[in-house]
C-alpha cells in the first residue's frame, strides 16, 4: 500500500509540522485568530481490550496508522457495525480546541457524507468521541496521484484527460449540492487498481455554501485553506471561494500531469502567493509543444487569475475535456484504419494484377508473332532483291562484262536503302561492290550465324559490324540456264526492323497500362459502393457496442445487404427487449464506459487503499 509523501506519515516517523511557513506542499490551516498550543495525543483514550494491539475507540477498532497531515490523523480500523475495515479520520487535537473549527468539520463533513459519487470517496459514518471530531469512509485500493508522478515524467496525454474528466464531474456533482473542496491536489486524488477510475478524498477542509450545504456559520474571511502549491489566487488572499476556485487548481493538476512539473513554484509560501496570485505560469507550448491546442486552451482557461474567466461549472470543464478525449480516439481510430488495406484498394489492385498479368502474356505473345512476321517479312524482301539482282547480271557474269555491273551496283547504294552489295565471280573474286576496296579482291565471308535457307538457293544469316549492328545478309546464286556463274551478296540493316518492332512493343504496353488503369480505377468506384454499407453496418454494430440498443440501420435494399440491414435490426430489438433495461446488463459490457468517455462508474469491489488526511 502507497501513501502520499507529502501529507501521510508512517506511524514509527515522527510527522512534520504542517503549519511551518516553510513547507509548502503541507496543508495549510491559517485561521484568523491563534490556536492554543498543539497536543500530543493522536487519539481519544479509548481502551486495549486483553492486552491485544488494536485499540478500541467508540465502537470502531483501531488497526494501524495510515498517516498524518495538516488537520487530521488518519487510521485503519474495523467497523463492527458493516464489518468492514474502513479509513477512519480525526481532527487533530489542537484543533479541538476550538470550538469553531470543530462544529465546521463535523457539520462539512456530514455534508460531505451526503456525497454519492463514483469518483468521489464514500464516507460512512461522522461523530464525535471524546469530543474529538471524526469521519469513517472507505478504504480505496489504488495509490494518490502524487505517487504516479513522482519521477516528474509526464503522464501520457489521454490518461491525462481522463482523470481530469473525472475530476471535473466529481466537482460538478460536489459543487452543485454546495461542497466546495478547497484542497484539490494529486495527493488528493486516488487511482483505482483498475488503472481508470479516479477517487476524491479529503473533504475535511471543505466549504459548505449556505445555498447547497447544511447552512449554518460559513468559514470566516481572512482563513487560508488548503495546500499552497494547488490554491487559486482567491484562496492565497484569503478572500471568499466558490466551485471555480477548485478549478483553479484542477488546472495546476492537469498542467502536472502534462509537463512532469508544478506551474508554480517557490521556497516560500509568500513568494508562491504572489506568483500564484500575479504571474503566469511557463507557457504550456514550451513545456511540452505536441499538445493539441485544444489542450491548452483548457489549462490557461483553469488557469486564469479572474474566476470569471475560467469554467464556471465542473460540467463545462467536463464537456471540454471530453470533446478532447473524442478526438484522440478518433485519432486513434483514424491511425488504426491507416494500418489495414481499405476494401476498395485491394479489390482494385486485384483487379489491375489479374488483368496486367493476362494482357502482359496476350502482349508478349502478340509481339512475339508479330517480330516474327515482320523478321519474315524482311527475310523475303531480302531474299527478293538478291534474286532479282543476281537474275539482271546474269549475262553480264556469263560473259564476264562487269563494268556494267559494277555501275548497276554503284547505282543501286546511292540509295541508301541497303547496307552492302558484293557481285563475286565463279573464281571467288568480287567484281562489284559497295566498297570499291574490295573490287579484285578475293570473297571473305564475314563470321555470320546462318538464320535460314530459302528459295532459289537464298541462304540468309546474320553478322554484326564492327559498329555493333547487326545486318541480314543474302546470298543468291547467279545463274544462266542451270549454271552457276557468279554470287550476289547484299546486306540489309536490321536497325528499322528492330525500331518497327520496339514501336510496337512501346504501343502495346501502353495498352496494357491504359487497360489496366482503367480496370483499377473502374473497380476501385465499384468497391467503394460496396465498403459504404460495409461500414455502415459496421457503425451500426460500434453504436450496439456501446449500448445503444435503441440504434436501428433502418434501410431498405433490394440485395443481399439489404438482408444483412434487416438481420442487425432484428437482433439489436431482441437484444434490446432483453437487456433493454438496467436490471439486467447486456453481457460482456458490464459497467464499461462508451470508447469515447473514460470510466466513471466505481467497480464493484472495493478493498484495502489510503484515504488522504488534509
Amino acid at each position: 500500500m502507497s501513501l502520499p509523501s507529502d501529507t501521510l506519515h508512517p506511524a514509527s516517523t515522527p510527522a512534520p509540522d504542517p503549519d511551518r511557513p516553510d513547507d509548502p506542499d503541507a496543508t495549510v490551516v491559517v485561521p484568523a485568530t491563534p490556536l492554543p498550543p498543539r497536543v500530543s495525543q493522536t487519539l481519544p483514550t479509548g481502551s486495549i481490550a486483553n492486552g491485544a494491539p488494536v485499540r478500541q475507540v467508540g465502537r470502531y477498532q483501531i488497526i494501524d496508522l495510515l498517516g498524518r497531515g495538516g488537520m487530521a490523523t488518519v487510521f485503519k480500523a474495523h467497523d463492527p457495525d458493516i464489518d468492514r475495515i474502513i479509513a477512519i479520520k480525526f481532527l487533530h487535537a489542537a484543533l479541538c480546541e476550538d470550538e469553531q473549527y470543530r462544529t465546521r468539520f463535523l457539520r462539512e463533513a456530514r455534508a460531505a457524507g451526503g456525497l454519492s459519487h463514483p469518483n468521489i470517496v464514500t464516507v460512512h459514518d461522522v461523530g464525535e468521541i471524546e469530543g474529538r471530531p471524526y469521519m469513517a469512509m472507505e478504504l480505496l485500493d489504488g495509490e494518490p496521484l502524487n505517487d504516479l508522478m513522482e519521477s516528474r515524467q509526464p503522464l501520457p496525454l489521454k490518461e491525462a484527460m481522463e482523470i481530469t474528466l473525472q475530476l471535473a464531474r466529481a466537482l460538478d456533482y460536489a459543487h452543485a449540492r454546495g461542497i466546495v473542496h478547497r484542497d484539490i491536489k494529486p495527493a488528493n486524488i486516488v487511482r483505482l487498481k483498475d488503472g481508470h477510475t479516479i477517487k476524491v478524498t479529503d473533504f475535511g477542509i471543505a466549504h459548505v455554501s449556505g445555498a447547497g450545504g447544511a447552512g449554518g456559520e460559513q468559514t470566516r474571511v481572512g482563513d487560508v485553506l488548503g495546500t499552497p502549491q494547488y490554491m487559486s489566487p482567491e484562496q492565497t488572499l484569503g478572500s471568499a471561494v466558490d466551485g471555480r476556485s477548485d478549478l483553479f487548481s484542477v488546472g495546476i493538476v492537469l498542467y502536472q500531469m502534462l509537463t512532469g512539473q508544478r506551474p508554480f513554484e517557490s521556497d516560500s509560501i509568500v513568494a508562491l502567493a504572489v506568483k500564484i496570485a500575479r504571474e503566469e505560469p511557463p507557457a504550456l507550448n514550451k513545456q511540452r509543444p505536441d499538445l493539441p491546442p485544444t489542450v491548452r486552451r483548457i489549462v490557461e482557461r483553469c488557469l486564469a487569475k479572474q474566476p470569471a474567466k475560467r469554467f464556471q461549472s465542473g460540467k463545462e470543464l467536463a464537456d471540454a475535456v471530453l470533446k478532447v478525449l473524442r478526438d484522440l480516439d478518433e485519432e486513434a481510430r483514424e491511425k488504426a484504419r491507416a494500418r489495414i488495406v481499405p476494401l476498395r484498394v485491394k479489390w482494385a489492385g486485384m483487379m489491375a494484377l489479374i488483368v496486367a498479368a493476362v494482357m502482359a502474356a496476350s502482349a508478349t505473345l502478340i509481339s512475339q508473332r508479330q517480330n516474327a512476321a515482320l523478321t519474315e517479312q524482311v527475310m523475303d524482301y531480302g531474299a527478293s532483291l538478291a534474286r532479282f539482282i543476281a537474275a539482271q547480271n546474269a549475262v553480264s557474269a556469263l560473259e564476264e562484262e562487269w563494268v556494267p555491273v559494277e555501275v548497276t551496283v554503284q547505282e543501286v547504294m546511292k540509295s541508301g536503302d541497303f547496307q552492302s552489295l558484293t557481285v563475286i565471280d565463279r573464281g571467288g573474286v568480287v567484281r562489284a561492290a559497295g566498297d570499291v576496296a574490295l573490287v579484285g579482291q578475293p570473297y571473305k565471308a564475314p563470321s555470320a550465324s546462318r538464320l535460314a535457307a530459302l528459295a532459289g538457293g537464298v541462304n540468309v544469316a546474320r553478322h554484326r559490324l564492327a559498329n555493333e549492328e547487326d545486318v541480314l545478309q543474302f546470298e543468291a546464286p547467279i545463274t544462266f540456264q542451270g549454271k552457276a556463274v557468279g554470287r550476289v551478296v547484299l546486306g540489309l540493316a536490321e536497325k528499322p526492323l528492330v525500331r518497327v518492332a520496339q514501336l510496337s512493343q512501346m504501343l502495346m504496353l501502353a495498352l496494357v497500362l491504359v487497360t489496366v488503369a482503367a480496370v483499377a480505377v473502374a473497380m476501385y468506384f465499384v468497391a467503394n459502393w460496396f465498403a459504404r454499407p460495409i461500414k455502415q453496418l459496421g457503425d451500426a454494430m460500434s453504436e450496439l457496442a456501446q449500448g445503444r440498443l435503441d440504434h436501428r440501420i433502418g434501410e431498405k435494399r433490394n440485395d443481399e445487404f439489404g438482408l444483412a440491414y434487416e438481420a442487425f435490426d432484428a437482433m439489436a430489438a431482441s437484444l434490446q427487449a432483453r437487456y433493454g433495461t438496467d436490471e439486467e446488463p447486456l453481457p460482456g459490457t458490464g459497467d464499461a464506459p462508451p470508447p469515447d468517455s473514460p470510466p466513471t462508474e466505481p467497480l464493484p469491489r472495493r478493498s484495502e487503499a489510503t484515504s488522504e488526511p488534509s
